[in-house]
């Protein structure tokens, strides 16, 4: 070989081998870049099962607070009822005190035409 063609073949190994370095550093940085983007996955991936846990634990107190509105419901009807009661009670009492007076100012009244009668 000539020398002049041995620097056309060093002049290409040189060229191969700073294009083998470059594939190389190309390499390196893909290789950094999919590890970032695993983790960039694998952050997502934490974040969305804290968002169903999240979830589950405001649908888990959406159901608590249903059934404390359903009991609350409940007792508010009890307390009408038992409001409803109290209020018929309380008419029967009047009623009754009514009826009570009446009788008092009937016998109030006989009592006087009694007295006027034996004067």
């Amino acid at each position: 070989m000539t020398k002049k063609q041995l620097t056309c073949v060093a002049d290409i190994a040189t060229i191969a081998v700073n294009e083998y370095k470059r594939l190389i550093a190309e390499y390196q940085r893909l290789v950094v870049e999919y590890k970032r983007l695993v983790a960039e996955y694998q952050r997502l991936v934490a974040e969305y099962k804290r968002l169903v846990y999240e979830y589950q634990r405001l649908v888990a107190e959406y159901k608590r607070l249903v059934h404390e509105y359903q009991r609350l419901v409940a007792e508010y009807k009890r307390l009408i009822h038992e409001y409803q009661r109290f209020i018929a009670e309380y008419k029967r009492l009047i009623h009754e005190y009514q009826r009570f007076i009446a009788e008092y100012k009937r016998l109030i009244h006989e009592y006087q035409r009694l007295i006027t009668k034996n004067n």
